[in-house]
């Protein structure tokens, strides 16, 4: 007999799956398209790691989580354990918000005078992207929170 799966636990997997696929996109598309042309915009934020940088890894993290979640659900499992969850949950909230940090900090720095006098980065789609989400300010944090609660608490 099969035991049907509960709305909660489709939500699961639809979500995770969405977000190991979305980070693997990012991923690639950085490492393999973006890295080499955008080092105009890849100075170091607060003088700790380079934006492009933590974004690849970010994203390869995430995209390993969104797998590993996907089969064994370690919000479940560290949820259980009260400083482990909330030490757990807490970081990955904090992570997802400075990626989106990252990103914006990225996607306006491809407009700054270094990139474009050089003309490098000045891809149409990336420049769309960015005034895109330059545009939407304080919302794409809360997006990200939103995001990074469902992460956390699915």
């Amino acid at each position: 007999m099969t035991q049907e799966k509960s709305l909660r636990d489709k939500v699961h997997g639809i979500f995770f799956i969405s977000f190991a696929i979305i980070n693997l996109i990012i991923f690639i598309y950085i490492k393999y398209y973006l890295k080499d042309d955008c080092e105009c915009a890849n100075d170091k934020v607060l003088g700790l790691i380079q934006p492009i940088d933590f974004i690849m890894i970010f994203a390869l993290i995430g995209f390993l989580i969104g797998i590993i979640n996907m089969f064994i659900n370690l919000n479940r499992g560290f949820s259980s354990l009260p400083l482990i969850g909330t030490f757990f949950n807490v970081g990955v909230l904090f992570l997802c918000l400075i990626q989106v940090y990252m990103i914006v900090i990225f996607l306006k720095r491809i407009n700054n005078q270094k990139c474009i006098e050089i003309k490098k980065c000045q891809n149409k789609t990336l420049k769309t992207i960015g005034e895109i989400i330059s545009g939407l300010g304080l919302i794409i944090y809360i997006i990200a929170f939103v995001i990074g609660i469902m992460l956390v608490w699915i």
